[in-house]
């Protein structure tokens, strides 16, 4: 579990600047005249900002997935886009039901009804272009219901989607994020 912490460190700067971009780009599309402001995910209420949380078993498990699969450039290729998109699965579903479960209904549908087509390479082949653009429609839904609901995913699984579009994006902090996942493998 050692091994996440440059990961999880390295993802946390990726994932500030990385929900900053992802939300601008989604934001731009609409009008170029529109001022985009810098969104921030709300901590969960029940837990105070400075708790250093370990990563999930779950984040664990996707991380060595997409370690297996996407590093060294592989990025783009069906096996990763596939465990990009298990991880998704894992971690829309959990974040759907923690919101229903808190009586946030409407939350629930709208993160399964923006996530489900960032799932969709875990049943059959897409383009790495159409499930980048998934990926950046779930995660832009999950940081507009977590600023409204305080209710957050897991941060380690999310790490892993925002990871996931900037390498897909080839930024240049793909290989920091190639670096701390390399540990996985």
């Amino acid at each position: 579990m050692t091994k996440f912490i440059p990961l999880l460190l390295c993802s946390f700067i990726v994932v500030t600047s990385a929900n900053a971009q992802i939300y601008l780009r989604k934001e731009t599309q609409g009008s170029a005249q529109q001022q985009v402001k810098e969104p921030t995910v709300p901590p969960k209420e029940s837990e105070p900002v400075t708790r250093e949380k370990e990563p999930s078993t779950s984040a664990l498990t996707y991380a060595q997935g997409i370690a297996n699969a996407c590093l060294s450039g592989q990025w783009e290729t069906q096996p990763c886009l596939k465990a990009v998109s298990e991880n998704n699965l894992v971690m829309a579903s959990n974040y759907a039901a923690a919101l229903a479960q808190s009586g946030r209904d409407q939350s629930a549908e709208n993160i399964k009804q923006n996530c489900a087509a960032s799932t969709a390479a875990t049943r059959d082949a897409y383009p790495a272009n159409a499930m980048r653009s998934a990926y950046v429609e779930c995660v832009n839904t999950i940081v507009e219901e977590s600023s409204s609901t305080n209710i957050l995913p897991d941060q380690s699984q999310f790490q892993l989607i925002v990871s996931a579009v900037q390498c897909l994006d080839g930024a240049p902090s793909c290989a920091q994020i190639e670096q701390g996942l390399a540990n996985y493998r």
